[in-house]
């Protein structure tokens, strides 16, 4: 299959959004150089099939050792963690955990813990939970909880020193000779091996496992979002896989793309180096802008940004401030502070009890309820799409029809798709099954029982109305992108376009869903 020119920039931006993130991550750590760690990429770079998450899980079923790859700042790492938990005992298999996380010294105070003579303060204490490995406490704290109904025995792993790769083969030993004790008492159990990746390359840790138990049992390894497998898959056209096969005894999974997966780990040294209150939605949200603009725009960062107000300022002075707030109601008060009408109101407001989040460019502010790094790249993509429309604190203007309205804001939602996934390959755009009206092959919508189509929608109707109709023509805008029947250039002139007449944007609606007819269907068909 020959890859597009498209692909091409997509896999370039890409890359360029992670050699950042790994500058800033590998200047504080340096241990990517280490053999240790060559030896793993070297070993996990193509594959040989595709597959699915639940065949991947059935075949660890049939094992005895499943060696899974923990990413450990990735919250996403560890549901699989728990995924796996979970459908192996559905499966009939029990199960032993033995983690990396903590050290066989530490074993008494988890023991005690899981039994609940000391409560869980006291054992993160003993243990020196944040200095002895630091990772998101919440996001592996589901591991024990589940463990304890049914129960699941826990074993610690490691040993010390974590703080010198001088010491990881050694490491890498010691953890091999009590998985062996681990296998003399559990003669019968799977035994759920979680570990950092680096750890699983055939000469790592396997072997000596291998070694100890004498080459007796089966085993798998899983590991997770390798980036150039990661680009492999969209060359093929295929970044919506679940899984690849990359050969009889080894599985990556995507759980993240590359982009979400190193922003994990620059976030939590921030956390390290500043403290729990670091502000991490800011500065993530204004280079996925930066990213997606220069995606799109030629001039990048050195554009003059013409204001309603008749001034003219920098990139970097437009960039929109970041509130969170912890319910609805206050954001409500917020906005009626700064002055935006009651409908406007509403609308984010909707968006927001959907999404967690919204960017509102009359503010030029980004709300945060909820927050989740896929949706921070869709509001990125949002606040590019109104940069270039020159809408950046822009007071709505006169109102256009309710079809209208309705059309315009599902191409938006669908260019905020397509910026999206510039930089977040892995993120899918999904429209809604469960839509108020029925939809024709182009998108064209009927109230149900009505004759008033879209008009006779109420305003909620209508936003989920433009949302499934945005989500298929984005998919299918990004697949015509990829076979290379659309180019960059015209898909910024999208960007650019402005839709304030009457009709324009039903028309633009529609000429682009009939140029991409069947594309979005081809992808979701082909998921199946």
């Amino acid at each position: 299959m020959a890859v597009s020119k498209g692909i091409e920039e997509e896999i370039r931006a890409n890359r360029r959004v992670i050699a950042r993130l790994k500058h800033e991550i590998f200047g504080v750590d340096k241990t990517h150089r280490s053999r240790y760690i060559r030896e793993f990429h070297s070993e996990f770079r193509d594959f040989k099939s595709i597959a699915r998450a639940a065949d991947v899980i059935e075949e660890a079923s049939r094992r005895d050792i499943v060696y899974f790859g923990d990413y450990h700042p990735l919250a996403a790492s560890q549901d699989w963690v728990l995924r796996l938990m979970r459908d192996l005992a559905a499966r009939g298999r029990k199960v032993v955990l033995a983690l990396e996380m903590l050290y066989v010294h530490q074993q008494d105070s988890l023991d005690r813990w899981m039994k609940g003579t000391i409560g869980e303060a006291q054992f993160l204490d003993e243990i020196d939970y944040r200095s002895e490995w630091g990772f998101d406490w919440q996001s592996y704290r589901r591991i024990f909880e589940l463990a304890k109904d049914p129960f699941i025995p826990i074993f610690g792993i490691d040993s010390e020193h974590r703080d010198h790769l001088k010491y990881i083969r050694r490491r890498d030993r010691l953890a091999a000779r009590r998985i062996g004790t681990i296998r003399t008492f559990f003669p019968d159990h799977l035994i759920l091996v979680v570990v950092g990746e680096s750890h699983l390359a055939s000469n790592h840790l396997p072997a000596e496992v291998r070694s100890e138990l004498g080459g007796r049992g089966s085993e798998i390894v899983i590991v997770q979002n390798i980036d150039e497998i990661c680009w492999r898959l969209m060359r093929r056209r295929r970044a919506d896989a679940e899984a690849v096969r990359i050969d009889d005894d080894r599985y990556c999974v995507f759980t993240a793309s590359p982009m979400l997966k190193y922003e994990a780990y620059r976030e939590i040294i921030d956390v390290w180096i500043e403290g729990e209150e670091v502000d991490a939605a800011t500065p993530f949200f204004h280079e996925a802008i930066e990213e997606i603009h220069a995606f799109l725009s030629k001039k990048g960062r050195k554009q003059l940004i013409a204001l309603p107000n008749g001034r003219r300022e920098t990139f970097e002075t437009v960039l929109p401030e970041v509130q969170c707030r912890s319910t609805y109601h206050a954001f409500s008060a917020y906005m009626r502070a700064r002055r935006m009408g009651p409908r406007e109101i509403t609308a984010v407001i909707e968006n927001l009890k959907r999404d967690g989040m919204r960017y509102v460019p009359a503010i030029n502010t980004l709300l945060i309820v909820k927050s989740d790094h896929s949706r921070i790249v869709r509001e990125a993509a949002r606040f590019v799409l109104h940069l270039m429309r020159g809408e950046i604190m822009e007071r709505p203007g006169k109102r256009l029809p309710a079809e209208d309205e309705c059309y315009g804001a599902a191409i938006a939602e669908a260019l905020v798709c397509f910026g999206a996934g510039v930089v977040n390959p892995s993120m899918a755009c999904v429209g809604d099954d469960s839509l108020p009206g029925s939809l024709d092959a182009r998108g064209a919508c009927q109230a149900p029982g009505k004759g008033t189509g879209i008009a006779g929608l109420g305003l909620k109707k209508r936003l989920l109305v433009a949302r499934a109709l945005g989500a298929r023509l984005g998919e299918a805008l990004h697949l015509s992108y990829h076979e290379g029947r659309m180019t960059r250039e015209k898909v910024a002139e999208l960007f650019a376009a402005r839709l304030d007449e009457p009709g324009a944007s039903r028309i633009l609606y529609l000429r682009l869903a009939g140029k991409t007819r069947g594309r979005g269907t081809a992808i979701r068909n082909r998921a199946k």
